[in-house]
């Protein structure tokens, strides 16, 4: 590889993380009673595209990248760094998901840095519903597992202002397995309520990151690459 086209591929993965970093600064809050802490961004395009452009090694850079300069701008505090773990567990969930609809629709092309695709501009139907049912679906069942496991114990006996301190003992929780013995809820009830509560918001997330993404992709080979 040549100096030039690493020094490229340097400044297309600072100024994706950039771009990320400012998508995620608009926030739509979920209007659900409860749920205050949980955002809608766009900050998951910038992945996208990311791996459009430059593929998963460099994208995998981008959102640590993002996700440490996010830190070093809001600080180090517990239920920050929580909140950014969600964050990664959900950008390497829909790097994952887009891999695997490219291998389901058997889509070969390279990363746009290296080869701009010759092919027509309109995204096809079985692409378009391929790739956003596997990144909604992925999205879902793996961000709901990691809140389910690790997120919300944490969080839910966290001092913070978004939720109720639920552990009686006070104690931090740092998974499932602990915090139910020292919470109101049984297991059942916790999985419940976490289906009802984040279910909803991942499938609507997933979905609509998805859907802003296919749009702008065909308009992506007319960029100065």
């Amino acid at each position: 590889m040549s100096n030039y086209l690493r020094l490229k591929k340097m400044l297309y993965v600072v100024s994706l993380a950039a771009v990320s970093i400012v998508l995620g600064l608009v926030e739509i809050t979920w209007p659900i009673p409860g749920a205050s802490f949980l955002k809608l961004d766009f900050s998951e395009v910038a992945i996208l595209v990311a791996l459009l452009v430059l593929g998963n090694k460099e994208t995998m850079i981008v959102v640590l990248i993002r996700s440490f300069s996010r830190r070093l701008f809001l600080g180090f505090s517990l239920d920050g760094i929580v909140g950014e773990m969600v964050a990664m567990v959900a950008s390497f969930s829909i790097i994952i998901a887009y891999n695997l609809s490219r291998r389901f629709l058997k889509i070969k092309d390279k990363p746009l840095i290296y080869e701009v695709s010759v092919n027509g501009n309109k995204i096809k139907r079985n692409e378009f519903i391929v790739t956003t049912l596997t990144i909604t679906l992925f999205l879902t069942v793996i961000l709901f597992a990691f809140n389910f496991f690790i997120a919300t114990p944490i969080y839910y006996t966290l001092p913070n202002p978004y939720v109720p301190v639920l552990s009686i003992s006070g104690r931090l929780h740092y998974t499932v397995f602990t915090f139910i013995p020292d919470s109101p809820f049984t297991y059942a009830q916790y999985f419940w309520a976490l289906l009802v509560l984040y279910l909803p918001f991942n499938i609507v997330k997933g979905a609509l990151v998805s859907i802003v993404f296919l749009l702008l992709k065909p308009r992506m080979k007319y960029l100065e690459l």
